[in-house]
């Protein structure tokens, strides 16, 4: 899994805390799946039905995995991981100050 949503999912998981739950393997599985395909769409308008279909999972399985797995619906968690990278790309990005100081003469070495 890449790092920003396996970052964002040890933050998030039941499983973080101790709390072990029974999960059908194969469920687990489509789920890591679908986390990964959600990342890489993730710039793009992403539906319920977009989900389901490309999980093959039914909604009540959808719906189970993800509160399982996150503590959230699977919307919410969407919207959590874009603000995660959001803000993840805002930290990484240096402000005009330090950019400006950077190109400053006057900070040359003498």
């Amino acid at each position: 899994m890449p790092t920003s949503y396996k970052n964002l999912l040890a933050q998030l998981s039941p499983s973080h805390t101790g709390y072990q739950l029974n999960r059908p393997a194969a469920n687990r599985q489509k789920f890591e799946e679908l986390v990964a395909w959600i990342d890489a769409h993730l710039d793009q308008t992403i539906t319920l039905n977009d989900l389901l279909q490309q999980s093959g999972l039914s909604m009540y399985e959808l719906t189970t995995q993800f509160m399982l797995n996150t503590k959230l619906l699977p919307l919410q968690f969407i919207k959590a991981l874009r603000k995660y990278k959001a803000d993840l790309e805002q930290i990484n990005q240096p402000s005009v100050d330090n950019t400006y100081a950077l190109f400053d003469p006057r900070n040359t070495p003498h």
